[in-house]
């Protein structure tokens, strides 16, 4: 087991996948359906056949040796000669540090490779000795380091190669139309968009179609692209439940995208004018502080279809909320080392789901309860609840109403909310087969809707991109 240690633009990556590439078999497991389609793409450009596993989709290769999968479909019983965890900080994450938990834990490879920041090392060191296991260290350092900007940068002062982060869609948004409106392309990224097209907007700032790039901290993931400079419009973000400050980790991980190496002799940090009053003094202190492991941190975990069935059966108990309680309350952990991990919106699927289709086998609704459902929003928990109904009383879902009301000429809220649809959907066929397909249907209307998002992204062409079209015109 080695750990592969060091900031973000250091080559800790590239080093695994070159690595990967040489395995009899193996598997790379990323934190986000882009990085996996990423992955899958570097393999095969080095000649290497790799099937792609996500959440939604599995794309088997001809002769795969490797496959490139999201943590969470990380496979504990296949034996594999490497397998490379990326982006192994996020064990602190509240929602999803169980996946690699579970992945650093179970992964039955005979060489583990394990890519994470530094302040990350005691906590993987720790979870691997309850294993019985012991790593070695490999630190990679950055060719160059990321300089402060001595003041904050007006809009009307952003030059090629920017890049300016917020931390809302709305935020993204209204910067990208101001900034167009100045003669700028501006290419986008934000959460709410589909990995496809998270990836044509990289591409499109990449290849210099467009001058600056407006993002949220997505950026901050693994994406590899030519930011010189790195502008903070805010220092705070929303959290689910409250705005609050950044912190050092999260400043480290978004300003190491600035002067990667191979594109820029040098990279820049800083702050717009915009942003509040004293964002430059506090970027700066944040800069300057070291990353830390969170106080008290114990590796989470989540249950498991074993978990359920034993509970189930000491219990009597056919009721999935009344299980998982029984995981989150009443288990017994070796309570110095793991703690249950934060499972409110499972608990919450599953009291939906003993109220709504009681008909489903208990391990059926508890692969419902772990669906990536946006509970925030009602319209779609309440479409997940009628399908789930629907599979109980009929053993079909039905049709999905998107395949007949949204096309890609929607509102770009409506296609964006389409398409997290569409991902629902695809996850839930991948798990019920028979039961929900219309794939061909859905995948189709997955690839217009990427392309009315992209073109509604870049339908506020730049005043200078305009006036070139009306010289022409004339």
């Amino acid at each position: 087991i080695t750990l592969y240690v060091g900031p973000p633009n250091s080559g800790k990556t590239h080093a695994a996948f070159e690595r990967l590439a040489q395995a009899l078999d193996g598997a790379y497991l990323a934190p986000l359906r882009l990085l996996a389609l990423e992955g899958r793409d570097r393999l095969v450009a080095r000649g290497v056949p790799c099937s792609l596993l996500t959440g939604e989709e599995n794309v088997p290769a001809d002769d795969a040796r490797v496959v490139s999968s999201t943590i969470e479909m990380v496979n504990t019983t296949r034996v594999l000669d490497v397998a490379v965890i990326d982006e192994a900080q996020m064990l602190f994450d509240v929602s999803r540090g169980w996946a690699w938990t579970q992945a650093i834990v179970g992964v039955p490879a005979r060489e583990l490779i394990v890519i994470c920041s530094d302040h990350a090392v005691p906590a993987i060191e720790r979870l691997l000795a309850v294993c019985g296991e012991r790593c070695s260290v490999r630190r990679f350092e950055r060719k160059q380091h990321v300089q402060l900007l001595s003041r904050p940068v007006p809009l009307a002062a952003l030059e090629r190669g920017d890049a300016v982060v917020a931390f809302s869609r709305r935020d993204v948004l209204m910067l990208r139309d101001q900034i167009a409106a100045a003669g700028h392309a501006v290419s986008v990224i934000y959460g709410a968009l589909p990995p496809e097209v998270r990836r044509r907007e990289a591409e499109r700032f990449a290849g210099g179609e467009s001058d600056i790039l407006v993002a949220t901290d997505a950026i901050g993931m693994g994406l590899n692209l030519p930011i010189r400079r790195v502008l903070f419009s805010t220092l705070e973000k929303f959290d689910g439940e409250a705005d609050r400050p950044l912190e050092a980790s999260e400043v480290h991980q978004i300003a190491g995208r600035a002067g990667r190496f191979g594109m820029h002799e040098e990279g820049f940090a800083g702050v717009l004018d915009t942003a509040e009053p004293e964002a430059a003094r506090e970027l700066r202190t944040l800069m300057a502080r070291l990353a830390v492991e969170p106080p008290g941190f114990k590796a989470p975990v989540a249950p498991n279809p074993w978990h359920v069935q034993t509970i189930s059966s000491r219990m009597s108990s056919q009721s999935l909320r009344e299980v998982l309680g029984v995981f989150v309350d009443r288990l017994r952990l070796d309570d110095s080392h793991f703690q249950v991990a934060e499972l409110d919106q499972m608990l919450l699927l599953a009291e939906q789901l003993d109220a709504s289709a009681m008909r489903l086998p208990l391990q059926a609704r508890f692969r419902y309860a772990q669906a990536p459902v946006d509970t925030r929003t009602d319209t779609q928990l309440q479409e997940f609840l009628g399908w789930a109904n629907a599979h109980a009383i009929t053993g079909q879902a039905g049709r999905p109403w998107f395949l007949d009301e949204v096309d890609g000429h929607s509102r770009l809220d409506r296609m964006e909310m389409a398409l997290r649809a569409c991902t629902l959907w695809l996850w839930l066929d991948l798990r019920f087969a028979g039961v929900y397909g219309h794939v061909e249907e859905v995948l189709a209307l997955r690839a217009v809707l990427n392309d009315g998002i992209e073109r509604q992204l870049g339908g506020k062409r730049p005043l200078a991109q305009m006036r070139r079209g009306m010289r022409r015109a004339r």
